[in-house]
Formats: structure tokens, sequence, C-alpha cells
């Protein structure tokens, strides 16, 4: 393992919405480990007002590189609080730990300036995630074993990844873009947006809106929705079966997919469709929402 820390201070210029010109000075702070990986372990990740980067690499290391960066008008201000971000990098055992919290220390003021964290982590394929983050963004590519990702006001962004894959988010989007496997994703207030699905999806949503873009790989899709739209795109629905239910809701499919209604009420409307040697199954259960198919 090694460790290497560099300070840096920059200063550049931002035009404000009243086009006033406001100089701001950015301090930064680089902290780069790397650790040997051996099968077994496992990399977990904590951030506050962080940017989180995590991709595979084909060296048997997992590779961290943490900046934090202050932002402020006043150099001596942006430098104070940059102590304020607190990190660690840290192994026990099979365990390697990433963390950055934010925390004044006694006796100093309340942070003024901007503050944020960039991880870039490079580590095998095989490694599994855990993953948190408050205020920021996730962007997590090319997993082949497992993801646990937890968040709150953060922006998704998911690629290539295979295994298991769990999402927890609360005021932050998510798009995806090749998932494969088993994979449970939970939302409140957030959309979801996945495209080239493959595998087993267990999705459940709260005040969002949910565009899934399906092909002939996908195996089964179930969904769980309150309070939100959800959005098929598919060249060829007919090959699916369905099961649909919106509470207080409608159904809205293309011309050529015949569903037989269950009921079709104002409070519930129940379809389904059967057409024999479909490549997956789609169940919906929505309250006070759309459920839309469309051709892309």
């Amino acid at each position: 393992m090694y460790t290497r820390i560099t300070l840096t201070t920059l200063g550049f210029f931002l035009v404000s919405l009243l086009s006033a010109q406001t100089s701001f000075q950015v301090v930064s702070k680089v902290i780069e480990e790397e650790f040997p990986y051996s099968p077994g372990y496992e990399v977990n990740i904590e951030g506050e007002r962080a940017e989180i980067l995590v991709d595979t690499w084909d060296k048997q290391s997992v590779k961290v590189v943490m900046e934090i960066i202050s932002k402020h008008p006043d150099k001596s201000i942006a430098e104070r609080d940059l102590e304020a971000v607190k990190y660690s990098i840290e192994q026990h055992g099979q365990q390697i730990y990433f963390r950055n919290y934010i925390s004044q220390d006694s006796g100093q003021p309340k942070p003024e300036s901007q503050l944020k964290t960039i991880y870039t982590v490079y580590l095998p394929a095989e490694c599994p995630v855990y993953l948190k983050n408050y205020f920021g963004e996730a962007n997590v590519s090319n997993l082949e074993r497992m993801l646990r990702l937890q968040s709150e006001f953060t922006a998704i962004f998911l690629k290539n990844l295979h295994g298991e894959t769990k999402v927890d988010s609360r005021f932050g989007d998510i798009t995806g873009d090749g998932l494969n496997g088993i994979v449970s994703i939970t939302t409140h207030r957030s959309d979801i947006t996945l495209m080239n699905l493959t595998g087993d999806f267990d999705i459940h949503s709260k005040f969002g809106v949910i565009k899934l873009f399906t092909d002939e790989s996908l195996v089964n899709m179930n969904i769980e929705a309150e309070r939100s739209d959800v959005y098929f795109f598919d060249p060829h629905p007919t090959r699916y079966g369905y099961l649909l239910t919106a509470h207080y809701g409608t159904i809205t499919a293309p011309l050529d997919l015949k569903f037989n209604y269950l009921e079709n009420t104002q409070p519930i409307k129940q379809a389904v469709f059967n057409p024999g040697g479909e490549t997956g199954t789609i169940s919906v259960k929505i309250s006070f929402g759309d459920i839309i198919i469309r051709n892309p």
C-alpha cells in the first residue's frame, strides 16, 4: 500500500446570475492510496457532498484517488474550511473502507466555502462494492459480482453491471444501461431510466417517473409504484406476458397488444396478456399513476 497527498491552490472567475464577476479561490487536497487485492475482499465507500466514480481495471489491486475541494472568494476561508472535510482510508482484514464527512473542529466557525470531494476508485471486476452517498453523484461501471448502493440527493449512473445490484435512492434520479442479473431498486421522489436490460428486476417507486427501454433479453420485471408513471418502450411489446393493475390510473398500449381486462372500472383497471412463448414477464401494480406501453 502507498499513500500520496498533494495540496494545490487555484484561482478562477465565475460569472454570477447578475452578470457580476466574482473571484473564487479554490484550494484542494489530493490523496492517493492503493491496496493489494485478494479474492474475498470488499470495498466500502461512504461519501458526503461527494462525486464518486467506481470502475474496474485488470490489476489485482484497489486504488482510490480522493480530491477534496474548498471554494470561497477569500482564500484564507477556503483553506480553513478545507480542514472541515475529514476523511479515512483504511483496511481491516478483507474490508477496505473509504470515507469522507464534514465536521468542524472545536472552536472553528461553521464552514462557509463550497465543499466537494471527488472519488475515483479502480478495482477488480469481481470485487463487491458497498456505497453510500449524501448530496452528490455516484457513477458505477463494469462490476461483475455485486453492488449495494444507498443514497440521498445523489444522481446515480450505472453501466454494464452483472450479478446482483441493489439500489435505494431518495431524491436522486437513476440512469442505468446494460444491467444484467438480479436487480432491486427502491426509490422515493426519484426518476428511473433503464435500458438494455437482462435478468430479473424488482422496482418499488414512490413519486417518480419510470422509463424502461426493454428488448428481447429481459427475463422478468416486477414493479410496484405509488403516484408514479411507468413507461415501457419496446419495438416488439407482444413478445412479453403482462399482468397490469392500475388503481386510479390508466393503461395505454399499442393496438396490436390486445389485453384481456379482468376489471375495467374507474377505481381499478386490471389487464393481462399471454401470447405464449413469451421471452419475459412484466408485472406492474400502480396506484395514482399511469402505465404506458409504446414502440420506441
